[in-house]
């Protein structure tokens, strides 16, 4: 039985996906047999409130030009995508410009304290245009999507995941005719070493 156990506890915003958070707490427990790695799913905002409060000693999370004194670090960047109907588009499209969704509703992704924060994102990072309604979780969004009802955006990682044959992934295009990007980072207080063993671990699964 092992004793004197410490803990990593590790907050991660809940629309990034998970695979690669579970793969680096496997190896880094089987490294260091001593710490427990606690995997913590919030919001974008709630995030960052529990770094603050010292409730977790990592968050895993998208950059949206907050300077909050934190110490961070890139893991990696990733395409936006948008997740529209089957059948919307030819099947040889692969991306598609922003401004030719704006007709159509958006489904934000968010629980309804999570709401501001991700309608800022779209809206005022993302610039969409978009009239937009509130959705509880990507799997509720993709079903009224698969309905035929609008889109919703999410990252390649997490676009990954969906498994809905009914539904087409669509890499977005800013003004620029370029693939819009999600930067996930690293952010911590402490700059102790088992922090960064763990982004390093992180990383490297990305």
């Amino acid at each position: 039985m092992r004793t004197n156990m410490e803990q990593l506890k590790i907050a991660y915003f809940n629309q990034l996906g998970r695979k690669e958070l579970d793969q680096a707490k496997i190896k880094f427990e089987q490294i260091y047999p001593n710490i427990k790695v606690k995997l913590i799913s919030t919001g974008h905002d709630q995030a960052f409130e529990k770094l603050a409060s010292g409730d977790v000693d990592l968050v895993i999370n998208d950059f949206r030009g907050e300077e909050n004194g934190f110490i961070k670090k890139d893991l990696t960047e990733v395409g936006v995508m948008a997740i529209v109907p089957r059948g919307s588009y030819p099947s040889g499209i692969q991306m598609i410009d922003k401004s030719d969704l704006s007709n159509l509703t958006c489904f934000i992704v968010a629980k309804p304290e999570e709401e501001v924060a991700e309608l800022h994102l779209l809206k005022d990072i993302y610039t969409i245009k978009s009239p937009f309604i509130a959705s509880n979780s990507v799997e509720e969004a993709a079903l009224l999507v698969a309905s035929g009802s609008g889109y919703f955006l999410i990252n390649e990682i997490a676009a990954n995941l969906i498994k809905n044959d009914s539904l087409q992934c669509l890499f977005l295009l800013d003004e620029d005719g370029k693939i819009m990007r999600q930067t996930i980072m690293a952010y911590y207080v402490k700059d102790t070493s088992c922090n960064n063993k763990f982004v390093e671990m992180l990383k490297s699964e990305y």
